[in-house]
């Protein structure tokens, strides 16, 4: 008869086939959009809810029309970046603005609801890792207001304009502007560096962010027909900005273009990103606490090509 531990000596092979099966990338058109209490418009980028194999999170995508507020909650940890529209956020009672290309952090268990005061829809990306929560026994999600028309008089004022809260819970928004950016130079080049042009914008020493359970860590862009090396890691997230392209992931080709998530499964996925447009490819990455903050270092002994880089590949 079977016992626990011939079931445990199954998890690996068993975890290999469902990462095998499931998909490892969702484009725009693929989205199924849904109404919930908290968004007039929300659809699942991946997460286990629609089929993804993710060890650490989740990324959705979200619409607020214009005149519009989400509804009103707390739960954990929770990133976005604005990829369209203005509006602000009220974070346990402060007032931040943001504009198209901010980052915003939502700490753990603090009060929080958006609103679009601009012209148009506002569209933005969110991750967040509800299931691991869940896993430990912390997932609470609290409901304070259901979304709904902006009233008169909202949203309150003052707000911090630096967007480092008042309330000791460190920055809470960060501008594309204001964030620290790096230009791959001749000699970068030469040693095949990363990407052409990377923006920090989480996750990085002197940005102020404190997030924990999920990151969006960098903007990579690169310049048309052009590639990053070869590299492998553990599980992250990749949204297409802008541009058009594929990468290549564990030797399977997957096609890319603006809107589209890729996932990179992990725990080492060898990958490379083409930019075979005529345009920059503008990626936003993100990442999750579980690889971050606590398995990456430790998993090297059993997966030494974690955060390998490879000589660069001229072909595509």
């Amino acid at each position: 008869m079977e016992n626990f531990y011939d079931r445990w000596l199954k998890f690996w092979d068993e975890t290999e086939a469902e990462r095998a099966k499931a998909p490892k990338v969702i484009h725009e058109e693929e989205l199924k959009w849904i109404e919930t209490r908290q968004d007039k418009r929300i659809a699942l980028l991946a997460s286990p809810d629609n089929g993804f194999v993710t060890q650490g999170g989740q990324t959705m995508l979200v619409e607020i029309p214009e005149g519009w507020k989400t509804g009103k909650h707390s739960h954990g940890e929770e990133v976005m970046f604005i990829i369209e529209g203005n509006g602000c956020t009220v974070i346990d009672g402060e007032r931040f603005d943001w504009e198209k290309g901010s980052t915003l952090f939502m700490p753990f268990g603090a009060v929080h609801q958006h609103f679009n005061t601009g012209s148009g829809t506002v569209r933005f990306i969110a991750a967040s890792a509800i299931h691991l929560e869940r896993f430990v026994g912390l997932a609470k999600l609290v409901q304070h207001e259901d979304a709904a028309q902006i009233a008169p008089g909202e949203p309150v004022e003052p707000r911090p304009m630096s967007g480092v809260s008042t309330n000791k819970l460190g920055r809470l928004v960060l501008h594309m502007k204001d964030a620290p950016q790096r230009l791959a130079t001749d000699e970068d080049r030469k040693k095949d560096h990363f990407h052409a042009r990377r923006v920090n914008l989480m996750g990085y020493p002197g940005v102020g962010f404190e997030a924990t359970e999920a990151q969006i860590t960098t903007l990579m862009c690169d310049e048309p027909q052009e590639s990053p090396e070869k590299h492998a890691h553990m599980e992250a997230h990749v949204y297409i900005l802008e541009g058009e392209g594929h990468s290549i992931v564990d030797d399977v080709k997957v096609p890319w273009k603006k809107g589209t998530l890729l996932h990179v499964q992990g725990p080492v996925t060898m990958h490379q990103h083409f930019n075979t447009g005529s345009s920059e490819s503008q990626m936003l990455r993100i990442e999750f606490g579980m690889r971050s903050k606590f398995f990456e270092d430790i998993a090297k002994r059993t997966f030494p090509t974690i955060g390998s880089t490879y000589a660069h590949i001229v072909g595509r």
